[in-house]
């Protein structure tokens, strides 16, 4: 079994293309993933991006961490730390939030390299034992580029999976079979029925 969870609120500028900005968690997002870990208990490991967000609470979790660089959010290139209104090519920012297939900010990472270097980094941790209860904690582009590819939806749809901070999504991955989304962007102040 698989959580995949979304890092918590991040200090800093609010509402800012973040990508490989790299603030840490806010109190508040500390205590999201708090609630959720809590509910989720004891894992046999937690993967998680390099990125401060992610990465510093994996470290205080008791269980076993590894660092998956490539499961990074996208860079923004020169859209990093902006919001929507100081972005100046509107035209290319309508372009990524109504499909982002071809999409790359200038000197930024383009979403199809992005695609694919999560894919195969999620292919390959995922490899590994598939009776492990495991952690991976991640960014918000990099959870629904997994959902997208697990549950076949074009990567033009993608922005249609919602993935709230702290929101948490389980997976299972039995051992001979597809892999299967049991729930996503669960809080963790819901009633967990699995």
């Amino acid at each position: 079994m698989i959580d995949l969870i979304r890092h918590g609120d991040v200090a800093g500028r609010k509402h800012v293309a973040r990508g490989r900005t790299d603030n840490p968690l806010s109190d508040d997002g500390w205590q999201q993933l708090c609630a959720v870990k809590e509910r989720i208990g004891k894992v046999n490991q937690i993967a998680t991006s390099p990125l401060k967000r992610c990465r510093l609470f994996a470290e205080s979790c008791d269980e076993p961490v590894v660092i998956i660089e490539d499961m990074q959010e996208i860079d923004f290139g020169d859209w990093e730390d902006k919001s929507e209104g100081e972005v100046e090519d509107k035209a290319l920012l309508h372009h990524f939030f109504d499909n982002p297939v071809g999409f790359q900010a200038p000197n930024g990472e383009a979403f199809d390299v992005f695609k694919k270097r999560v894919l195969v980094a999620w292919k390959t941790w995922l490899q590994q034992d598939m009776r492990e209860h495991r952690i991976l904690l991640a960014h918000g582009c990099v959870i629904r580029v997994i959902l997208a590819h697990l549950l076949d939806i074009p990567s033009k749809n993608f922005w249609n999976i919602v993935i709230d901070p702290a929101g948490w999504t389980r997976v299972s991955c039995l051992q001979g079979e597809k892999p299967r989304v049991m729930f996503i962007n669960r809080n963790a102040g819901q009633p967990c029925k699995v």
